[in-house]
């Protein structure tokens, strides 16, 4: 019975720290536009930011407040870039989300919030 319970404390702490260790695998940092500003019009056309996919990512869901995801898979040589679609006045929400070959999501993501006046 000690060594079931040995085996699966043992079999935990192997889960714990390879979990861990994808979700440190990659990253994901949005530079333009940061988080909180305040822009002047339509200053915003692009998305830049650099990524290093972890080991389970193919590319990224790039959502711009509650529209359609645009795919993004230049990922390589970054810093990156996507053009924004036309964005209103107002508060605008970001959001970039590593993603498999099938597009199901990592859990990786940034996000970054500001308003355009």
């Amino acid at each position: 019975m000690k060594t079931i319970i040995r085996s699966v404390i043992a079999l935990a702490i192997g889960f714990s720290i390879g979990t861990s260790y994808a979700a440190d695998a990659g990253s994901i940092s949005i530079i333009t536009p940061s988080d909180g500003a305040v822009v002047q019009g339509n200053a915003i056309s692009k998305l830049i930011y650099r990524v290093k996919l972890g080991p389970q990512g193919d590319h990224l869901h790039v959502y711009v407040d509650d529209q359609k995801p645009i795919v993004d898979r230049e990922v390589t040589g970054c810093p990156c870039a996507v053009d924004l679609p036309p964005l209103s006045a107002g508060k605008h929400v970001i959001i970039v989300k590593e993603a498999r070959a099938d597009h199901s999501l990592t859990g990786l993501q940034s996000s970054t919030m500001f308003i355009t006046k």
